[in-house]
């Protein structure tokens, strides 16, 4: 029987790597305060940032607004909402530590949070140094008293992030796609030929997001794949003609510094009262969306609905609602997902959740999502009321086992 050893990670292995960590090493033991620069022709300056040789920060680089928001969702999915709340924050070098400090500071998010999104940032960063090293044509540093050791979030060991970056580098290379930043965004180009190889719900998800506007890394988190694994799928659709991979623009650069509301494409909003309960709605029907828009509201409630599921969970957050219907069949994420998603958030946890479905046979899965019912469409308005009134009205223990009579 033969074991398959995982070999060793070797600086010697990777000079790339081995030039960036004594870069590192040396700013260590010079005790720096302030950061290491790195130029090149094509990308705005990568800046790492270190209090007294050790490093608490990186900034620059490609994608510099898309990754701040983008580890924000994944480390913490509540901080962009309290961004608003906070003390504005003026546009420096490195704003977005600042205000992760705030939120850690306003109890929003917890220090253990706040390392995740630094490490996830630093490791990105260090990876696009190392990818784009051919390319750089200057290093300096910079000496600045930007940050009291006291006032720190977290310190980085060394070692820590130089593993990280060597496993993830080895990674990439072993794949064969050392040439591929995941930076660049897959868009289809032949669209007929793709659909001939694969599924049709495949073909569907990838035709939704393969438009140019996501990100390698970003299409990762939407879709719950493996960077790496996901990277290769693309690049031999790619070496096949089948997609282009684009170089995407960052994101306004004053859009990451407030509080965002990504409702998607015509996104409902109605005013109502202050004390109306607010009413949210997921559903990629536009039609349905107005229909429950003016159903609801005549009524008295404050509607509110979006047709994009990528980023209704953010929206959620924001909106805090009393009451909760998603559609069980959508692009990219499915109603069930959305509903495990956010039931697991404890704001949620009593909050009435309804899912769309166009089959009776699927309540009980949707039970075990967390829903507490379905509707099958369509949907008559006089039980879409009789099904919100109840649910508002019926306290949580009794309500788990409550099932509005069907008319």
């Amino acid at each position: 029987m033969t074991v398959s050893v995982e070999p060793q990670v070797h600086l010697s292995q990777f000079p790339v790597i081995q030039a960036l960590s004594q870069h590192l090493e040396r700013a260590r033991q010079q005790h720096l305060t302030g950061s290491l620069n790195f130029d090149t022709l094509h990308l705005p300056r990568m800046r790492l940032f270190f209090v007294a040789g050790r490093m608490v920060w990186a900034g620059g680089g490609m994608h510099r607004y898309r990754r701040w928001r983008r580890l924000l969702k994944q480390f913490c999915p509540q901080a962009p909402a309290k961004i608003a709340s906070l003390p504005p924050t003026q546009e420096s070098l490195y704003w977005e530590y600042e205000v992760l400090g705030k939120l850690v500071e306003a109890g929003h998010v917890s220090r253990d949070e706040a390392r995740e999104v630094i490490l996830g940032n630093l490791t990105e960063v260090l990876f696009d140094i190392a990818q784009a090293s051919r390319l750089i044509e200057r290093f300096s540093r910079t000496e600045t008293r930007f940050l009291a050791v006291e006032n720190a979030i977290t310190f980085v060991p060394l070692n820590e992030i130089v593993l990280c970056l060597e496993l993830q580098w080895r990674t990439w290379c072993t794949a064969h796609l050392a040439p591929y930043s995941p930076n660049l965004a897959p868009a289809i180009s032949q669209p007929e030929m793709l659909q001939n190889q694969v599924r049709p719900e495949t073909f569907e998800k990838l035709s939704q997001l393969l438009k140019g506007e996501y990100s390698l890394r970003e299409l990762s988190l939407l879709m719950g794949q493996d960077l790496d694994r996901l990277s290769q799928s693309m690049i031999a659709y790619e070496q096949q003609g089948l997609l282009e991979l684009l170089a995407t623009r960052d994101l306004e650069a004053k859009k990451p510094l407030v509080s965002e509301s990504p409702s998607g494409p015509a996104a409902i909003a109605t005013p109502a009262s202050d004390s109306a309960k607010k009413i949210f709605c997921i559903d990629d029907s536009l039609t349905l969306c107005q229909q429950m828009n003016k159903v609801l509201t005549e009524a008295g409630y404050n509607y509110r609905s979006t047709q994009d599921p990528v980023t209704a969970l953010q929206l959620v957050i924001e909106e805090k609602p009393d009451f909760i219907f998603i559609d069980l069949v959508m692009p990219v994420v499915s109603g069930y997902e959305l509903c495990s998603q956010i039931r697991r958030m404890e704001a949620f946890k009593n909050t009435p959740i309804i899912l769309f479905s166009g089959n009776a046979l699927d309540n009980l899965r949707a039970k075990m999502a967390g829903a507490d019912d379905t509707l099958t469409k369509p949907i008559a308005p006089k039980l879409l009321l009789a099904t919100v009134e109840a649910w508002l009205t019926t306290e949580r223990p009794v309500r788990k086992s409550f099932r509005l009579a069907r008319r």
